[in-house]
């Protein structure tokens, strides 16, 4: 549930980061925050350096007397920056607190403005940073590799929301002062915009920026699938999205069914394609294993099944297309779901099916150097259970007695590989060229297959025209 919804309830963890020799300067910083705000947060705690049964300082137990939800702890693991993040942030998610801010008693940090942050949390952001003046030469250099417009990349007094904490692998992080670099590259791949609020604190003057950049570049790495880091690999929690260019499977599914039709989408997700095809005015019957209230409301009806089980639904064979676009890689049970199709389509009925290339060049290269990793989404999504080549795809439909009409391809998905919107002319001039070497080749530079098959045997069809005309 977003922030502005829970305002009220909202739990809001403050970290002071330390040790025992500057415990007065703790507490006069724990004392900056307003006194509304320091009443309002669930818990105010001051991690220490040192062993769990050490004293603790005066200085604090009289602060912690006054406020009753002031906790002294301790950490003797001696991490740096990041490290002692990551002690912060778990305690967080294992504490329910719904946001978390990390403080130190330098210059870099205004606790008097803590509650800036906090307004923009509760006004809805999940990522708010304090931004320092000045910072452009860096600001831009990182902008211009990332694609983004964050204020201050160097800035650590932030606060976060718990529900992007348990989305992102934090701990994957390093424990240096790249860890910051890191957090707000994992908050662009899970699509959490960053909420800047401008604070005339000082400039960090030990921020890596040489090495910063390197992340940078590295996460690009990761994009371009040229590596695969862990720690990018977020929880999108629901993986799926319409890939707008007219090279995609989606756009081509869309454009292969004609106005009018009646179509059943077995594997439909959240029902990504039931709001284009009713523009077109098409009707679209949905299948698949999720709750009912996760689905498009443009799906005519919704019904809730285990593909891995034989399909039975209430509907008859008056389907004018079956839609399997990237299910047929997560079943197990293939030939019987391929059965299933024939018994809800038309005898002149097509089927739309696509899967991905698992022989296109760029995991050709990967096998070459050793290396093979699953991932949450793309040809190696780890919910995949078999991959196909465009041969072992065609078998797969043609065993099926299926007859293949038509294969389309399609282009490596730059919008997402980009992180694109989609109406960028450089990426759309990508996709294109790259479409048409994927005509030429499809072996080799397809992303994805996409047949249109129809039944192949002609006594199942002729039954299916008499249980059709008998109806």
């Amino acid at each position: 549930m977003p922030p502005s919804q829970t305002s009220a309830r909202a739990r809001l963890l403050v970290v002071f980061l330390g040790d025992d020799a500057c415990a007065r300067e703790l507490a006069s910083a724990a004392q900056r925050i307003p006194r509304e705000l320091r009443a309002q947060a669930a818990e105010l705690a001051f991690l220490l350096e040192g062993d769990e049964g050490a004293a603790t300082p005066p200085v604090l137990e009289e602060f912690a007397a006054r406020e009753p939800n002031v906790r002294v702890r301790r950490d003797a693991r001696g991490r740096g920056h990041g490290g002692k993040r990551k002690v912060a942030f778990e305690y967080a998610l294992s504490h329910e607190f719904d946001a978390v801010c990390v403080l130190e008693p330098d210059a870099r940090f205004a606790p008097e403005h803590l509650g800036q942050l906090w307004q923009a949390f509760e006004a809805g952001a999940e990522f708010v940073c304090a931004a320092a003046p000045g910072g452009g030469f860096e600001r831009t250099l990182h902008n211009l590799v990332l694609d983004l417009d964050v204020l201050d990349y160097a800035a650590p007094f932030r606060l976060i929301s718990a529900r992007v904490l348990r989305r992102i692998p934090f701990h994957l992080n390093e424990d240096g002062r790249g860890f910051d670099t890191q957090i707000l590259m994992q908050c662009r791949a899970l699509g959490v915009r960053t909420s800047a609020v401008a604070l005339a604190v000082a400039r960090d003057a030990k921020f890596p920026l040489l090495h910063s950049l390197a992340l940078a570049l590295g996460y690009r790495a990761h994009q371009l699938h040229l590596t695969r880091r862990g720690e990018y690999l977020v929880d999108h929690d629901i993986h799926y999205s319409l890939k707008h260019h007219p090279s995609s499977s989606h756009m081509q599914v869309l454009e292969a069914i004609r106005p009018g039709a009646l179509v059943l989408d077995l594997g439909c997700s959240q029902g990504l394609l039931a709001a284009p095809l009713r523009e077109k005015g098409v009707r679209v019957v949905g299948v698949d294993v999720g709750p009912p209230e996760r689905v498009s409301p443009s799906l005519e009806r919704y019904w809730q099944r285990d593909l891995e089980q034989p399909l039975e639904i209430p509907e008859q064979r008056v389907f004018d297309y079956v839609v399997c676009s990237d299910v047929i890689e997560h079943v197990i049970h293939r030939p019987e779901l391929l059965r299933s199709v024939r018994r809800y389509l038309k005898p002149d009925g097509r089927l739309l099916i696509s899967t991905p290339n698992i022989a296109i060049w760029f995991y050709r290269l990967s096998l070459l150097v050793g290396r093979f990793e699953y991932g949450p989404r793309g040809v190696l999504d780890e919910t995949h259970v078999h991959l196909f080549t465009r041969a072992t795809f065609r078998r797969e439909v043609e065993n099926a007695a299926f007859r293949i009409v038509r294969e389309r391809v399609t282009a490596l998905p730059f919008e997402i590989v980009f992180e694109s919107t989609g109406r960028s002319a450089l990426v759309r001039g990508l996709a294109n060229t790259y479409h048409a070497l994927a005509r030429l080749w499809p072996e080799m530079f397809a992303y994805q297959f996409l047949l249109e098959a129809e039944v192949g045997t002609l006594l199942e069809r002729e039954q299916g025209a008499k249980h059709v005309a008998s109806r």
